[in-house]
């Protein structure tokens, strides 16, 4: 659980948003690479290749984006596997394995589906473009396009709310001492504190870290 109270130079967001940014403006070096004859080939190659790279990059991230928000499997209490007796009803609810495969696979659906629509629609007016403009604007268009998508989707991850994430009366404690049926919260690693900064994407029903303050009792605290 990642509880940092500001930005700092290593971290997943700072890098992810300079990914980000690096591919439209790849699109754009590209579209001055190619103004004809007098440009060496190798420029506009080198550029195409460069948007390859880091359009896989760019999925590797959103792939990796998914896993982090949505991927509860690791949501286990207090122990790891069946109990050693039998116990009540709650607290094998409590103990139950999380599988992450509802969450991911739909999150996954979902933007791939939106990907291969926006390629679809891109594919369209590309070729409108280029016809009425030229090769060379049309690139130059897309790149623009791309970084408006691009300025959004870090508009989307930013971590800008803060949020409870442990419940306060439980912090800096054994909490996994007491009695077996001693309600427990659900603490990831090691946290410098009890809020979290999130983001939109984090602050949605079916995350993460919904899961973990339903199950530390901090739902409907906050609006969240």
């Amino acid at each position: 659980m990642t509880v940092n109270k500001r930005l700092t130079w290593t971290s997943h967001f700072l890098r992810r948003a300079v990914f980000m940014v690096s591919l439209p403006f790849a699109g754009l070096a590209y579209t001055l690479a190619s103004v004809g004859p007098q440009v060496s080939v190798a420029a506009p190659t080198f550029f195409a290749g460069l948007i390859g790279f880091l359009s896989n990059l760019a999925i590797a991230e959103c792939n990796g984006l998914i896993m982090e928000t949505f991927d509860t499997s690791d949501l286990q209490p207090g122990m790891t596997g069946r109990p050693r007796r039998n116990l009540p009803e709650a607290i094998r609810k409590q103990r139950t394995n999380f599988s992450a495969f509802p969450r991911v696979t739909g999150a996954f659906a979902i933007s791939q589906t939106c990907a291969f629509l926006i390629a679809a629609a891109a594919t369209g007016t590309g070729g409108v473009i280029e016809r009425r403009l030229g090769a060379q604007a049309a690139t130059a268009v897309v790149a623009g396009i791309l970084l408006i998508l691009t300025l959004l989707l870090i508009a989307v991850v930013t971590r800008w709310k803060e949020i409870q994430i442990i419940p306060t009366q439980r912090y800096g404690t054994n909490v996994l001492s007491g009695p077996e049926d001693e309600w427990k919260p659900v603490i990831i690693g090691n946290p410098s504190g009890t809020t979290r900064r999130m983001s939109i994407l984090e602050l949605g029903g079916m995350t993460r870290w919904k899961e973990i303050r339903r199950r530390n009792r901090l739902t409907g605290l906050e609006g969240y």
